[in-house]
């Protein structure tokens, strides 16, 4: 039956368009609440305004929001929402304050966003699920699977901006 074909998509993308908006939400929150320039005193200090290292600092912030974000709440898309708004509070408005791209801070948080996933993730019920494991199996295998993706991607994403820095 069409409707109920129709019924189900939409309530299907409700749901993604509803995750996507509240995490937006958040991150506008938090940017209000002026949390970024707290973050950015605790962990990048008086070194933001100069050298590769001070950018560096931001790459690896991103990541690690991400993961942390990741893994408290399960879903990589509010995790990466979250942290990109968190950190674009941190940023001058045209990214000119870092040394390479700001593409780089992207795929580190997406990268980020990666690590970390056990049961409070869809994915980790969709993989357990379509192939056929247990749980435990399922954090035995996709778990590590994904942080070593996440990790490969931050360490990529870290070479890149120092060899390729699109500036």
């Amino acid at each position: 039956d069409l409707a109920e074909m129709v019924d189900t998509s939409l309530m299907g993308a409700g749901f993604i368009i509803l995750i996507i908006a509240a995490s937006g939400g958040f991150g506008v929150a938090l940017q209000a609440a002026g949390i970024g320039p707290v973050i950015e005193r605790a962990f990048v200090g008086r070194a933001a305004a100069s050298g590769m290292g001070s950018g560096l600092i931001f790459l690896f912030l991103g990541f690690g929001v991400a993961s942390l974000m990741k893994i408290a709440q399960g879903s990589s898309t509010v995790a990466m929402i979250t942290t990109a708004a968190m950190l674009a509070a941190m940023l001058p408005a045209s990214g000119r304050g870092l040394p390479f791209h700001t593409v780089y801070v992207a795929t580190a948080i997406a990268s980020g966003s990666l690590v970390g996933t056990w049961m409070n993730d869809s994915g980790f019920w969709l993989f357990s699920k379509m192939v056929g494991v247990t749980e435990m199996e399922t954090l035995k295998s996709w778990t590590p699977l994904l942080a070593v993706v996440g990790v490969t991607g931050m360490v990529t994403t870290v070479a890149l901006a120092l060899l390729v820095p699109l500036r």
